[in-house]
């Protein structure tokens, strides 16, 4: 008789608790006997469970609550991690990006800064704003739009960017308000979970616990907490002190009078967006004030305006109530509390008006003078205004550069003028301010200390910014080198990321409003991943690298329809040579009224790399090697029902004049790489819209491409994110989607194996948010996908996803893409800059160079429930629970067993059921067990496994039987049982 030893053994033992009102099976080493209640943590859902929120369904172009946006992020937790590397991040670090807001606590020394970022967090500064390091939590949500500090000592952060709307990039909504009382190292949330945004967050310098916070509310959806709160036990309870009159108002500033705190300045303002325009002004814009801490309210208007309104108010509607009345920003002086400053804008472009007052807000007057002359229209971006705390004539005023006055606002000079040649690389020395400011802060402790936050990270002077004589420029064109750019600040917003094929370091990434930056320099190889150099400027989009040539690559900032804006570069070939020529893509003949996406699509033909494709309205092809001549391979007239587009509804039509025609256009071009060769593009190329619409063409290589549409009913119909065909076949393709604008928040990852003709959701488990990315391993048939809330990747063709989260902060993944030798994943994480993870790509079977060691493991997902047992009905009660194996082995054996008292029954005090509880099991690699077999003290066998498994699902059925004279005791019951999963082959 043969003795079988066990060598390897995964147990986990499982509590079963049943009451007869309810009855739960739960894995006791995780879960309570109840469903979670995961109220107050990052992410938090309502107490209905996790489970709840694998049954939403996809709501195309509904509105939706802000409590699916937080449950995207708790689905994300619930998956299980994938057996993988961490990532780690790999630059840059030498750039910065959008911060949206700052506070300093004088009691160190030097005093530490805290920024809050745009979808990055909040960082810490011990060092004077030198090194900066994450004082955030990576699993929340990484998008924080104002910040404050108390003089206890508390920091309150509230997510989402209120005062940073959208227009042509990208801003991400938040879930709520939170607050650190540990400098950073810790946060809990502290309320206000619907409030979509924040604008500001203002604490009574006198009292600690009282905090104002303006709620802005989303850009999209009908956000439930909006408008002004207030909070005086320093956040634990939240009054909504001022209420917002419209669908789309919301509280976007506030300002509490220097001494008299009970005097306050609040601004609410009416904004919203759609697929292709936005409205940021209405007639629920307003100043108001209040003399009684909050309680009562006056709306002020031209009434309080003494004189006339500023001259350069386009429509002279001042602060009346008017379609035309935008974002408000407000400050005090806080050596004259009676000074006041407000700055507002024209509902969609320039600056409205810059006031001053003199009696605490009561009234006002115009103040001369224009502060915002170089706001190229993006006053509804600034609106913000600091005063110098020494001196009540000094006022910054937000814009492109930093305007200032030295005399209450008759005149205003540049602080700074922006010009790229100084923007990279940045170093802690003598430098001019980035563009687009957003935050200011003085340092109490040393005079004329201050800090800026703006598109470009933190700068820091000490002499007020003023140059090193302490004299204003006398010129509104003058460069002011006096401010200090950290040299760590490791956070900035990449759409995309590119990555040579002949060496991993050698990266390249499109910066919102940081321009495409690389990792190498001409004739000098990448050694350092956090030193980046700037290459392109503007906002940085598309990146590409030849994947057989990494000495040409390209880049492209926004484009102005229908002119793009695109560039290819060649580096020197000689070794050590720092020559590169520079080659400006030409437009091709589109018409004048076409309409190119702020992100348009630019790619490489996989098959033939020196042909270039550009997506506007239509699709346009360069020639082999040359960017200045094109063909036109789709229609090219726009709301033409033939065009790729389609018709665009006339409300989604942007006519700005900043952001017009920038909606209803190709977002991707996907040419199958086995339809061309080395010197003959595609044939077959597959094009998704920003309308929802996907495209074929197997002839476009011909004078006259004919394309047919897909998916017509079937694929969800909204924008188009990315499309990814498999390098060996050009029928299997996928497609992803987000309906982030529409309100929708579904998960949409399809699949075709027929070129399109049909197509099936694999979405699955996958998180309802929106999909960025999907990228096909086709080597090892894993798919890789970047969300909002994460990286997933699935190796069985989408029935089951698990994160990839170990290391990764929680902001959205805009991009993916693999090292030449698929050995390393890296991602476009908008927020924090790229990330890498090192991937396993070699087959088990420890072939020369690798092993496979031993591993057996087995966990158990969410709980179940037999529900509510009936005396005197003869029923079985079914539940479920599910597991995860892996095993190296080739066989394996899951079993169940009870060695307690009263093996399998379960038992309520010294009262036992009758019947034991019975299991059963199955799985896709192991089939279907038997039956449903009693539980006792032996093992009962429930499914075996011949061959190596890497995290393939298990069903695990439960049941119990009741009979009709059985007796039930009122009470709980409860039973313990182990699950073995065992090998004897390792």
């Amino acid at each position: 008789m043969k003795r079988i030893a066990t060598l390897l053994l995964a147990v986990v033992v499982v509590a079963v608790v049943a009451t007869t009102r309810s009855t739960t099976v739960t894995h006791s080493s995780q879960h309570s006997s109840e469903p979670p209640v995961w109220d107050g943590v990052p992410g938090a859902v309502d107490s209905d469970g996790p489970q709840s929120l694998l049954d939403l369904e996809a709501s195309t172009g509904q509105s939706v609550t802000q409590d699916q946006v937080k449950q995207a992020t708790a689905q994300a937790a619930a998956l299980p991690e994938a057996a993988s590397s961490r990532w780690q991040f790999a630059g840059p670090s030498n750039v910065g990006g959008r911060v949206t807001d700052l506070a300093v606590d004088p009691t160190t020394s030097p005093s530490t800064v805290y920024a809050s970022v745009g979808s990055g967090g909040v960082f810490k500064s011990a060092d004077g704003g030198n090194v900066w390091t994450p004082a955030w939590p990576t699993g929340n949500n990484q998008a924080v739009g104002a910040l404050a500090r108390g003089s206890d000592g508390t920091l309150y952060a509230g997510t989402g960017e209120g005062a940073n709307p959208s227009g042509g990039g990208s801003t991400f909504m938040g879930d709520g308000l939170y607050k650190s009382t540990d400098g950073g190292a810790s946060w809990q949330l502290s309320g206000l979970p619907d409030s979509g945004a924040f604008g500001r967050i203002v604490v009574n310098p006198d009292d600690p616990k009282e905090v104002w916070a303006a709620a802005t509310g989303s850009l999209t959806w009908v956000s439930g907490q909006r408008g002004l709160y207030h909070s005086t036990d320093g956040g634990q309870t939240w009054q909504l002190a001022l209420a917002p009159t419209g669908d789309h108002d919301g509280a976007v500033d506030v300002a509490l009078q220097p001494g008299n705190p009970h005097v306050i300045l609040a601004s609410m303002w009416d904004h919203y967006r759609n697929n292709g325009s936005f409205y940021y002004g209405g007639v629920d814009s307003g100043l108001y004030r209040s003399t009684d801490d909050g309680k009562t309210w006056t709306r002020l208007d031209n009434s309080d305006v003494h004189g006339p309104v500023c001259s350069w108010d386009a429509t002279k509607s001042g602060l009346n109530a008017d379609a035309d009345l935008g974002h408000i920003g407000m400050a005090f002086a806080p050596n004259d509390p009676n000074r006041a400053y407000i700055v507002f804008a024209q509902a969609n472009g320039p600056d409205k008006g810059f006031y001053v007052s003199n009696d605490g807000g009561a009234t006002w007057t115009c103040g001369g003078g224009e502060p915002g002359t170089t706001t190229g229209g993006y006053e509804w971006v600034f609106s913000r205004l600091w005063v110098d705390p020494a001196d009540a004539n000094h006022v910054f005023a937000a814009d492109v550069d930093m305007r200032e006055t030295a005399d209450g606002g008759n005149t205003w000079v540049n602080n700074t003028a922006w010009s790229s040649a100084v923007v990279q690389p940045k170093t802690f020395a003598l430098d001019t301010l980035h563009a687009d400011q957003h935050a200011m802060a003085w340092d109490p402790s040393v005079p004329k200390h201050v800090f800026v936050g703006n598109d470009g990270g933190v700068y820091a002077s000490t002499t007020n910014g003023d140059q090193p004589n302490g004299q204003l420029p006398t010129s509104s064109l003058a460069t002011k080198r006096n401010w200090l750019h950290g040299s760590v600040e490791p956070w900035t917003q990449p759409y995309h990321v590119a990555v040579s094929q002949q060496d991993a370091q050698r990266l390249a990434i499109g910066l919102q409003d940081n321009g495409s930056s690389r990792t190498w320099t001409p004739g000098v190889e990448p050694t350092d991943l956090s030193a980046w150099n700037q290459y392109g400027g503007g906002d940085g989009f598309e990146v590409q690298i030849d994947p057989t040539n990494q000495l040409r690559y390209y880049e492209c900032l926004q484009p102005t329809p229908p002119r793009i804006s695109c560039a290819r570069r060649v580096d020197a070939a000689a070794t050590g040579s720092t020559s590169s020529t520079s080659s400006n893509f030409s437009t091709p003949s589109w018409p004048l009224d076409t309409r190119v996406s702020v992100a348009m699509p630019m790619v490489l033909d996989p098959a033939d790399p020196g042909v270039v494709y550009v997506g506007g309205t239509s699709i346009a092809r360069s020639g082999q090697g040359v960017v200045n001549a094109w063909t036109i391979i789709s229609p090219a007239t726009p709301d033409d029902p033939a065009s790729l587009p389609g018709v665009v509804p006339q409300n989604e039509i942007n006519r700005d004049t900043y952001y017009a025609n920038e909606y209803g256009a190709v977002t991707q071009i996907a040419p199958a790489k086995t339809t061309g060769t080395a010197t003959t593009p595609a044939s077959t190329i597959y094009a998704g819209t920003d309308t929802g619409l996907v495209w074929k063409t197997t002839n476009a290589t011909s004078a006259n491409p004919q394309w047919t549409r897909l998916g017509a009913g079937v694929l969800p119909g909204t924008w188009v994110t990315s499309i990814t065909v498999d390098p060996t076949n050009a029928a299997h393709v996928y497609a992803s989607f987000s309906s982030y604008k529409e309100g929708d928040r579904a998960a949409n990852v399809w699949e075709s194996t027929d070129g399109g003709a049909t197509w099936h959701n694999i979405s699955s488990d996958l998180p309802n948010a929106p999909v960025w990315h999907v990228l096909y391993d086709q080597p090892t048939g894993v798919l890789y996908v970047g969300e909002n809330v994460g990286v997933f990747e699935s190796s069985d063709d989408g029935a089951h996803w698990y994160k990839l989260s170990e290391g990764m902060p929680n902001a959205p993944i805009l991009d993916l893409s693999f090292s030449g030798d698929h050995s390393t994943l890296f991602v476009a994480n908008y927020g924090r800059g790229v990330y890498a993870l090192p991937l396993s790509t070699s087959v088990t079977g420890g072939g020369a160079g690798g092993s496979v060691p031993a591993t057996l493991a087995l966990s158990l997902g969410t709980p179940g429930s037999f529900g509510a047992f009936t005396p005197g009905v003869a029923k079985s009660y079914d539940t479920s629970v599910t597991a995860d194996v892996v095993s190296t082995a080739g066989d394996a054996a899951l079993s169940v067993s009870d060695t307690g008292p009263a093996a399998g029954h379960l038992v309520n005090g010294s009262f036992t059921l009758e019947q034991p509880v019975q299991v059963q099991a199955s799985s896709p690699a192991a089939g279907p067990g038997g039956a449903f077999g009693p539980v006792s003290a032996d093992p009962l066998s429930l499914l075996t496994w011949s061959v190596p498994v890497s995290h393939d699902p298990v069903t695990i059925g439960l049941r119990q039987p009741i009979g009709a004279n059985e007796p039930l005791r009122t009470g709980s019951y409860s039973k313990t049982l182990t699950f073995t999963l065992s090998t004897t082959t390792p």
